[in-house]
């Protein structure tokens, strides 16, 4: 069976839900409680949890492959990963590695693609058209879908700006900028309390840092894409958020996960130089033995639609689906059908 011999590793963001008192919610939508629940218990059914420490160990064959082995990794250090993720991790004894944006937990402030959701649902946008490197996005606001099909188109394009992120996040902040002085309304204001965009803090961090199910790696400071960014940035991100995550935790930081699934070549080389271990991207598939442990690839996990289209996309990516004749989406009950 192909899946036995690769790693399995997930990519997850937020974690939450409208049961939860909020003044807002997000036009990108997070995971919420009830269904990442029935995530890992269809998941345990054919998996078993491990590390991405003892991942990256199977991969790099330091220690032998486990059959069917699934890793839980979690994007940006949102608070209610821990508050909300942590409790069903712990129930399933499920690890998972957390990663960090230390500048962002330093400062205190929320990311310009949150900042910017929050100011387009307060202020009166219908209609309205935002120049993005040299291109147009209009808004159309008809119902919440259309404005989350608006955002996107907007958030995408910020991501899509090939200049160097510094450039990029101002250029995209500016339109957030503008739609706050005309809502009189900014994320920023309610950001420490909100459970939706809220940052992990340094205290928080400690608190878990020797959680048996907890790793922390980092994310950079600023959550800039390595891949726009010159050697001499990409040494200070990676090795300012490292050193900053270990002077917290009191712990080593071997991983790394690249903001916007943004890298280069020179920067995988950079961060082997700097006492990284591995790093997982955004790119879509499963890992076997002595894939680069730079380029570790993951499946995202989706917010709507059926639990089961998760468990079946695994399969199909191994090619177990065609090997074993059989759907887990027919052979597992409705039941696992849940929305956000």
């Amino acid at each position: 069976m192909v899946q036995r011999h690769s790693v399995t590793i997930l990519m997850l963001h937020g974690v939450m839900d409208q049961e939860v008192a909020s003044s807002w919610c997000p036009l990108r939508p997070q995971l919420s409680r009830r269904r990442f629940q029935a995530c890992l218990e269809t998941l345990s059914r054919y998996y078993q949890f491990i590390s991405l420490a003892d991942a990256v160990d199977m991969i790099d064959g330091r220690i032998p492959l486990k059959p069917h082995s699934l890793v839980l990794t979690f994007d940006d250090g949102y608070r209610n990963q821990l508050k909300h993720a942590l409790p069903i991790l712990e129930a399933f004894n499920a690890p998972a590695a957390f990663f960090l944006c230390t500048g962002h937990i330093d400062n205190r402030k929320p990311f310009w693609f949150d900042r910017l959701d929050y100011a387009l649902q307060q202020a009166k946008v219908a209609g309205r058209t935002f120049k993005i490197d040299g291109g147009v996005v209009k808004i159309v606001s008809e119902n919440r879908e259309d404005l989350a099909a608006s955002y996107k188109r907007l958030r995408d394009s910020g991501k899509k700006i090939a200049r160097p992120d510094r450039e990029m996040t101002a250029e995209m902040e500016s339109i957030a900028e503008e739609l706050e002085n005309e809502s009189g309304k900014k994320l920023e204001d309610i950001f420490e309390t909100d459970e939706w965009s809220a940052l992990l803090s340094w205290q928080e961090i400690t608190e878990k840092a020797n959680h048996p199910l907890v790793s922390f790696g980092s994310h950079t400071v600023d959550h800039t894409r390595l891949g726009c960014a010159g050697k001499s940035e990409v040494t200070y991100q990676v090795i300012a958020s490292k050193e900053k995550i270990e002077q917290h935790t009191g712990k080593e930081c071997r991983f790394f996960c690249y903001p916007s699934g943004s890298f280069s070549i020179a920067s995988l080389k950079v961060l082997k130089e700097c006492g990284y271990t591995a790093a997982v991207t955004t790119l879509e598939g499963l890992n076997k033995r002595n894939d680069n442990p730079f380029t570790l690839r993951r499946i995202n996990v989706p917010t709507t639609g059926e639990v089961t289209d998760l468990l079946w996309q695994t399969f199909q990516l191994s090619g177990q689906g065609s090997v074993l004749g059989w759907n887990p989406k027919r052979a597992m009950v409705s039941e696992h059908r849940l929305g956000d």
